[in-house]
């Protein structure tokens, strides 16, 4: 017989509501701080690559457009990204097969349920619990991540606003995680073909939060974005040029959600608009800036979004079935139910994100590769479009070509060099010569490659 010592309230707010309160006043206190972090751009390096003629930009050597000093820190930043995010796999997997070997998780639910009646609340509050501990178990490799991008000036904020967007970041997974566990459940209660309603839900879900998202997400991320007149004008005769729908245009921020020096399109159906970067208005040409509105022009003309939302969803959806598969399969613990082996099945799955990871960012990166074609195609300007990608290249730190490791795990974009020998018509540097091992090449100092 269950203990009733506690209300439900009381036992909500010491396992949920404290733990989540506690993020909150930590996100509202480190928000503000979000307006000292301001874009600071190396204009240095926009002035040599506005210095560099067109012609000279279209003939001179991959190896050479890129600055041989962020070249080179390219190259070990290779080295540190996969590594990173497989600590990241690692110790998520790790923290939640812990806690479902070490018998915690039937612990922490015997804890509920003896000061819980109501079991869907006792699902909700331990999914919460669960969300916490993923996030939780992937602080420090995030962290170190966000340091080492900090280091080298591809973040933009202050550890204080990282904080406080990461806090708000858990706040959501507890709230989702929750949700999850607690509708799944439900539904493995009261029907047994409990996977068909819930692909349904995941569907809606995943189309809801699409739609939502400028007006949930953007407001966090980039506070502060405001309409662009000028960004919103030069769009606006490009899809006009296109026969496409006006799309409008926001200025924001950049930040450690990976806005550098670029436009994105975000939303769904009516919900769309771009996101740019400050520095896309400050630092590149109204040629260049053609480049990236026209690649989010094609990505709307092609459905990008909605053929990206069909592929990641179906992605998850196998991996979670896979999970499920491979958990139904794995010996049961004498203190085991359904509800303490959802933190086995939150391994398995972080194993199933792992595995399905690269056949993700095969896609994002193709999607990229006929974005930059269609925009070549809008704008007929090969040089603005080359030094668009050089400057993109130069502020994110990007390499001409990444290590194989790098591309497999954590390269959302195809790799520079081939991008712009895609654009020139050149071969590609990264399928035959050393670069495709992520050496960095032997470079000439910018200044003197302004001189024919």
């Amino acid at each position: 017989m269950r203990a009733s010592a506690e209300s439900p309230p009381m036992l909500c707010a010491r396992f949920l509501l404290r733990p989540s309160l506690l993020l909150a006043l930590v996100a509202v206190a480190l928000l503000p701080h979000a307006a000292l972090a301001r874009e600071i751009r190396p204009d240095s390096l926009d002035r040599q690559i506005d210095a560099i003629p067109a012609a000279r930009l279209l003939a001179l050597p991959i190896a050479q457009l890129l600055d041989p000093a962020r070249t080179a820190a390219a190259h070990h930043l290779l080295w540190v990204r996969p590594y990173a995010w497989l600590a990241m796999v690692l110790f998520e997997f790790a923290a939640m097969l812990y806690l479902w070997s070490s018998g915690a998780a039937a612990h922490w639910r015997d804890a509920l349920r003896r000061r819980i009646a109501d079991e869907r609340l006792v699902r909700m509050i331990f999914g919460a619990l669960l969300g916490l501990c993923v996030r939780v178990a992937a602080l420090i490799p995030t962290y170190a991540q966000y340091r080492v991008d900090r280091s080298l000036g591809r973040a933009d904020i202050l550890g204080a606003h990282w904080l406080a967007i990461w806090s708000v970041g858990t706040l959501a997974a507890m709230l989702l995680a929750g949700a999850t566990i607690a509708v799944v459940l439900e539904l493995v209660d009261r029907t047994h073909r409990w996977y068909l309603p819930t692909i349904v839900l995941f569907i809606l879900a995943s189309v809801l939060g699409s739609y939502l998202y400028p007006f949930a997400v953007v407001p966090v991320l980039w506070p502060g974005a405001r309409h662009s007149v000028r960004l919103s004008s030069e769009n606006a005769r490009l899809a006009a040029a296109a026969g496409l729908p006006v799309i409008p245009v926001l200025r924001a921020d950049a930040d450690f959600a990976g806005l550098k020096d670029r436009v994105v399109l975000v939303g769904l159906l009516g919900s769309r608009e771009m996101l740019a970067a400050n520095g896309v208005l400050r630092g590149y040409s109204q040629s260049e800036r053609a480049f990236l509105l026209a690649r989010n022009n094609a990505q709307l003309k092609n459905d990008a979004l909605v053929i990206r939302l069909a592929v990641e969803l179906t992605l998850v959806l196998v991996g979670v079935a896979l999970a499920v598969i491979i958990a139904e399969r794995i010996g049961v613990r004498r203190d085991d139910d359904p509800l303490s082996r959802i933190a086995l099945l939150a391994a398995l799955l972080v194993l199933a994100y792992a595995a399905i990871a690269p056949a993700d960012l095969a896609v994002r990166r193709s999607m990229v590769m006929r974005s930059d074609r269609a925009a070549l195609a809008m704008t007929h300007d090969r040089a603005a479009a080359i030094g668009a990608l050089v400057r993109q290249g130069d502020h994110r730190v990007e390499s001409l070509c990444p290590t194989p490791l790098s591309a497999l795990l954590v390269a959302e974009r195809p790799p520079l060099g081939s991008r712009i020998a895609r654009i020139e018509g050149a071969p590609d540097p990264c399928e035959k010569n050393k670069l495709a091992r992520g050496n960095p090449p032997h470079l000439s100092r910018r200044s003197g490659l302004t001189h024919s």
